[in-house]
């Protein structure tokens, strides 16, 4: 009766190797993960930076507005103190 001899065992067939085709496809399969990942970061980077200008742009509105509504509202007072004044000069001209 035969025996198998362990695979530690000298005589014993070596473990097989990679076949070049095979560690080709797996050195590309690495490398297009690779840079689909870095390609993800790099998307992610720069939504982050259009993000960040496109906020910053939404500050100067908002603060453009406020300035243009200040402005308004000094309009308003002004037009309606003038309004006034000419209310009282035609009433003191009417009578």
């Amino acid at each position: 009766m035969a025996t198998a001899l362990p695979a530690s065992a000298p005589g014993a067939a070596p473990p097989p190797r990679m076949a070049t085709k095979d560690l080709l496809t797996l050195i590309c399969t690495i490398i297009a993960a690779a840079a689909v990942l870095a390609g993800a970061i790099r998307g992610d980077g720069q939504r982050e930076q259009r993000l960040q200008q496109v906020e910053t742009q939404v500050r100067q509105l908002e603060q453009r507005e406020d300035r243009r509504q200040d402005l308004l509202n000094a309009i308003d007072v002004r037009t309606a103190r003038i309004e006034a004044t000419l209310q009282m000069m035609t009433k003191g001209a009417a009578k």
